[in-house]
Order: structure tokens, then C-alpha cells, then sequence
């Protein structure tokens, strides 16, 4: 192609100030943490975990836009949550847990509502177990040769306190009257904590949060000048969070009761599953 010898000649560009707050590092890992991360890159070679890697690699991205460009590194943060929720749904997937296929991975419902049923279930536990003095605590430890992740629980034998470590970590089930929790009352409660009347209208709106950094609408198009202390740090916390129980679930075939009963609940609490036998009042 023959040049003609012409340049072009751009207007000069209105100075742009951005503004941005202190904030904590979205990447501040602890050595438990750092260990976690190597048990994903361990973990086999599938759609999952490619997720996962996903999300931290969104976490690194978002730290570095930070000051350059504060709407796309929230994009990236809540990106990163995404990944991860949906890397959870396709360990599911994978292991062929009933009504899995029943999770849409591509939903920003699905995903945006994985957090919050996680506050649930940590409610009932407090609740429960909790209210109780048992405080459950979370180590990496060999499992037939393989580094896993494991619950560990306290107890006393014989007068010496030690920690009972149940293999798979999830083999368990919680009954009332002979069902599973529904969890209706803690997901009412942390609606109403978030001022919605339902999980569902909440969780919407917590999906649409992407849009609105990215599209105009009839009141203009979106400007962010800043990143709120503290954002990338709770999206990083909410990627560990969904890391950890995948690193619960993805190593064993068997499928661990407690996983099952989780999952029904959550897609009964999105509206995707009628069919079920979950305690309404439990």
C-alpha cells in the first residue's frame, strides 16, 4: 500500500483527573491462602479449575487498573467473583451431583447468588453447632499421599483435646424430622439485612451491578472516579470462600451428602427447583 505522505491530526484530549482512594492490596495473601492456590493448580486439568485461575488472574488485572481506569478493575473484581462461583457450578457439573444441571454457570443470578447462600449456611452453623462452643477449623493435611483440604473438629478423649478430621470433609447430612434445611429463615433474614423483601430480588440486583458500569441509561452513561476501600479485598475474600469448597468437593467421586442437600436448597431458593423435600420451617 503506498503511503501519500499525510498525517492525521488529532484534537487534543481534555485532561482527565481521576481520583482514588487508599485501599487494601486485593492480593494480600496469607500462607494458608497461597496454599489453597497451589491445590487448584494441582487440582485436574478441567473447565473448573481453569475458572478458578481465571479469577485470580481478574484479581491481579483489577489491582493494576486500579488507578488507571477505577470502573474496570471493579468490572474485573466482580469478574473474579464470577469466575469463581461458576467454577464451582462446573465442579458440580463434573461430578454429576443431581440437579446440577439445574445451575446455569453463564447466569449472573446464579453466580451473584452464590455468595450470599454461603452468609446463609454460615448463619445456620452459627446457630447451630455454633451457639454450642464448636468451632470447626480449616487445615491442610495428607490424605491417602494427596495434600487436601479438611474440616478440623475438636475433641476430647480421654481428657487430651485433639481434632477428628472427617474424610470426605462434606460426609455428612443434617436432618430435621427427617429433611433437609431449606434454610428459609436465614435467607429471610439476610434479604431483609439487604432491605429487599426476597433473596431473589436481591440477588438480581446484585447482578446487575456490572451493567451499570458499563451502559448508559436514560439519566446518562456511568463515570467512576474511584475504587472504595476495601472492594477488591472482599472480592478476593469471596474468591477464597467459593475456592475452598470447591477444594472440599472436586477430589471425591462419592457424592458427599451434605453437598447434595446445599445444592437443592440453593435452587429451590432461585426459583429452579420445585420438586423437593426440604423443611420449610428448618
Amino acid at each position: 500500500m503506498r503511503s501519500t505522505g499525510r498525517q492525521l491530526r488529532c484534537a487534543p484530549l481534555p485532561p482527565i483527573t481521576i481520583s482514588v482512594r487508599p485501599h487494601v492490596s486485593a492480593m494480600e495473601l496469607t500462607g494458608f491462602d497461597r496454599n489453597c492456590i497451589a491445590l487448584v493448580d494441582d487440582a485436574p486439568n478441567q473447565r473448573s479449575r481453569h475458572c478458578f485461575r481465571s479469577a485470580l488472574k481478574h484479581l491481579e488485572l483489577a489491582e493494576a487498573l486500579v488507578a488507571v481506569d477505577p470502573a474496570m478493575a471493579i468490572f474485573r473484581g466482580i469478574t473474579a467473583e464470577e469466575e469463581a462461583a461458576s467454577g464451582l457450578m462446573f465442579c458440580l457439573q463434573e461430578l454429576g451431583y443431581q440437579n446440577s444441571e439445574k445451575l446455569n454457570p453463564r447466569n449472573h443470578v446464579h453466580k451473584s447468588a452464590m455468595i450470599p447462600f454461603f452468609r446463609v449456611l454460615g448463619s445456620f452453623f452459627e446457630e447451630t453447632i455454633g451457639a454450642n462452643g464448636l468451632k470447626p477449623a480449616l487445615h491442610i493435611k495428607i490424605d491417602n499421599g494427596m495434600r487436601r483440604l479438611t474440616v478440623a473438629i475438636p475433641m476430647q478423649v480421654n481428657g487430651s483435646a485433639i481434632n477428628a478430621y472427617p474424610i470426605p470433609p462434606l460426609n455428612f447430612s443434617v436432618k430435621s424430622e427427617g429433611r433437609s434445611p431449606s434454610y428459609r429463615r436465614q435467607i429471610e433474614r439476610h434479604a431483609q439485612s439487604e432491605g429487599f423483601t426476597n433473596m431473589t430480588s436481591y440477588v438480581k440486583r446484585e447482578a446487575n451491578l456490572r451493567n451499570e458500569l458499563l451502559y448508559a441509561s436514560p439519566a446518562g452513561y456511568p463515570t467512576v472516579n474511584e475504587v472504595k476501600p476495601k472492594f477488591l479485598a472482599i472480592k478476593q475474600s469471596h474468591v477464597l470462600a467459593l475456592m475452598r469448597a470447591y477444594l472440599f468437593v472436586f477430589p471425591y467421586p462419592d457424592h458427599q451428602p451434605f453437598v447434595q442437600d446445599a445444592l437443592d436448597a440453593f435452587l429451590v431458593m432461585l426459583g429452579r427447583l420445585d420438586d423437593h423435600n426440604l423443611h420449610a420451617e428448618v
